[in-house]
């Protein structure tokens, strides 16, 4: 029987239940932990140079599921504003397909910029207000 409890599969458990944590009651900040953990685990595996475009594209992968959970607790709690949902979705939707076919042009050096650019200004704009 393989051993469960490899450094492997304990980073994997860990990052997951923690990405799940942060998905459930802060509504992101999860795929971050993720993409983290994905690049952790491919240098431990010894792919010292893995695509980091492919471990962004399988974070996505397991955050919608993970967000879509999450959202059907929310409403079944009541606590989704439906007006602001149906406002935002479309846009977001557009941009989401938008981003996926960037994803494949643009190079990683950029998106890692323009992420980090992101999550910066979210973070100070949090602490802030």
């Amino acid at each position: 029987m393989k051993n469960i409890f490899n450094k492997n599969n304990i980073i994997l458990s860990v990052s997951s239940v923690t990405s799940g944590l942060l998905n459930g009651f802060a509504g992101t900040g999860g795929g971050i932990i993720l993409y983290f953990a994905l690049k952790i685990l491919n240098k431990l595996n010894k792919n010292k140079n893995p695509d980091m475009k492919d471990i962004m594209a399988t974070t996505i992968s397991v955050v919608i599921p993970m967000s879509i959970v999450s959202s059907v607790i929310y409403m079944t709690k009541g606590k989704i504003i439906y007006k602001e949902l149906l406002t935002y979705l479309p846009a977001a939707l557009i941009g989401g397909i938008i981003g996926a076919f960037l994803l494949d042009k643009l190079k990683f050096k950029i998106v890692k910029k323009l992420f980090a650019v992101m999550i910066i200004y979210a973070g100070i704009r949090m602490m802030l207000k």
